[in-house]
């Protein structure tokens, strides 16, 4: 089965290329060399910025950029650990866990004539996220907040009403953590988009040019290590087939790649290969407010009828491994075995007990060239035990936006699709977006039960790791119970880059930290 899947891979890069002008004359066909000569660095982001928010931010395609322009008191260490180190604090103390003091660096300010970073800034920063009118969607990550308390310009103490065990993982690290501009926020009406305001970082935003490009330059008021490159240039694509094809034709100086690019790329010698294992977790969700879907027997057939195994194999070769849940190992809760695994006549037995013939389903995913091997997997799987599978690939923003859709109506036609979450060093990540609240948010499965959300709160405060473990398995076992989830992976994150290059990423390879990128 692998020489047909590398046939198809080949023919989507070939078929990607004729894509790429919709990115900008700029970026293709310039013949450029690479660009690290003239100080000026060209990499593919996810995607183009949708919100530069702390608070109500996108994703990753977002998060890359705001870890260039913002400061947070700390941030993600680049190498293969992971950890914390200070940013924007001069120190930071851990002792207490519900009261944390710290004190910013003097002297760094904010654009826009701003002027200096305070801790007014940073309790602003944080206590924003309990606002009603910013309407938070990472609101989760400072719900054990009390206040921040002022102590000077540039000091103040973190006050949580309770333990929160992923405070230093994925809270401040994180987005989250980023520090924004009270003044500058304020002044706009307490709301951020596209547009930062004001920000802290080593880089500024100098230029968004929507689906085409996003320029960073140089801070020059920033007093920090001074970052090697002068401009540094996002081109959002979404399809990395055609960011490869970009790589290898000179357009791009760093880019992610597919997983079945890998084998291929590692038998060349002439640029550095990069895999770091994923923080990840893709799935096939179930719409369970879809009138097919509204029974749990044939949620559970369509569980019970994909060979998981065999889907991964038949997209990934052996370079990536089945997954067990939604918590992707090494963190504690990852699970070592499904509920129900495989099994095509316990499938056509739960689809006969239901009544149900001639199950005709739609499974709709973003431009991913592996999904749509996966799918196309999934589709024969499927159709041995009397389920029809149309496989639709559409713009991942559209799809989004659908299943989004609370109030339009058309979340209600969505039935089966694919989702990949990326997620921070702490499981209590990973749960958080299949909760009630997240019902038409993040959780497009729309599944709710108020006892898991209980139980999902409670594992953030349990101190006890093995006993904290244990409850984050539990919470994946109701999760399969409910019949909306066929789990997939959790995957690798690869990186192509020249050998004059430095790049620097966090340990699941997953963001960029820009501001760290060097000659090698």
């Amino acid at each position: 089965m692998k020489s047909p899947v590398l046939d198809r891979r080949q023919l989507l890069k070939t078929l990607s290329a004729a894509t790429l002008g919709a990115v900008g004359t700029s970026l293709v066909g310039t013949g450029a060399a690479f660009a690290i000569e003239g100080k000026t660095l060209k990499i593919r982001n996810d995607g183009d910025i949708r919100n530069l928010d702390p608070a109500t931010r996108g994703g990753w395609y977002d998060e890359t950029v705001m870890f260039a322009i913002f400061s947070g008191l700390v941030q993600f260490k680049a190498g293969d650990e992971w950890g914390w180190q200070l940013d924007a604090a001069e120190s930071i103390d851990t002792k207490d866990p519900l009261a944390i003091p710290f004190r910013l660096k003097p002297g760094l300010k904010w654009t826009g004539g701003y002027g200096e970073v305070t801790a007014e800034d940073v309790k602003f920063s944080y206590e924003r996220f309990a606002d009603p009118k910013v309407n938070a969607v990472y609101a989760s990550d400072w719900a054990a907040l009390d206040k921040v308390e002022i102590t000077d310009k540039y000091s103040g103490v973190i006050r949580l009403k309770k333990p929160f065990v992923p405070l230093f993982t994925s809270t401040l690290p994180h987005a989250s953590g980023l520090i924004v501009c009270k003044a500058a926020v304020e002044k706009n009406g307490g709301l951020i988009t596209t547009d930062p305001l004001a920000t802290s970082g080593p880089y500024m935003l100098s230029k968004w040019q929507p689906k085409e490009r996003i320029t960073l330059t140089r801070n020059s008021d920033w007093p920090g290590p001074k970052p090697y490159f002068d401009e540094i240039q996002l081109y959002p694509l979404a399809d990395k087939v055609a960011a490869e094809t970009a790589f290898d034709a000179g357009d791009l100086d760093v880019t992610q790649i597919n997983i079945s690019s890998i084998a291929e790329r590692k038998k060349k010698d002439k640029d550095v290969l990069t895999v770091k294992p994923a923080l990840a977790y893709t799935w096939m969700g179930m719409n369970i407010e879809n009138p097919k879907l509204a029974d749990v027997r044939v949620r559970r057939a369509i569980q019970r009828a994909i060979n998981v195994p065999e889907v991964i194999e038949g997209t990934f070769g052996e370079a990536v491994q089945p997954a067990f849940g939604v918590i992707p190992p090494p963190l504690l809760g990852a699970r070592d075995k499904l509920l129900y695994p495989y099994d095509p006549e316990a499938a056509k037995a739960l689809l006969t007990e239901a009544g149900v013939k001639d199950l005709r389903i739609k499974v709709e995913f973003g431009t991913d060239a592996d999904l749509l091997v996966a799918a196309q997997v999934m589709q024969a799987q499927l159709a041995a035990v009397g389920i029809t599978l149309d496989v639709r690939q559409m713009d991942g923003a559209t799809l989004t936006a659908q299943q989004q859709d609370a109030k339009g109506g058309t979340w209600k036609e969505v039935e089966l699709f694919f989702v990949t979450f990326t997620t921070a060093p702490d499981p209590s990540w990973v749960t958080e977006w299949f909760k009630c609240d997240q019902v038409g948010v993040w959780n497009f499965q729309r599944t709710c039960d108020a006892g898991w959300d209980a139980e999902n709160a409670k594992a953030a405060e349990e101190p006890d790791e093995a006993k904290r473990a244990a409850v984050y398995v539990d919470l994946q076992n109701k999760l399969e119970e409910t019949g909306a989830y066929v789990f997939l992976y959790h995957g690798v994150n690869a990186w192509v880059s020249p050998k004059t290059l430095k790049g620097a990423w966090t340990p699941d390879g997953q963001w960029a930290l820009l501001r760290e990128f060097s000659a090698g």
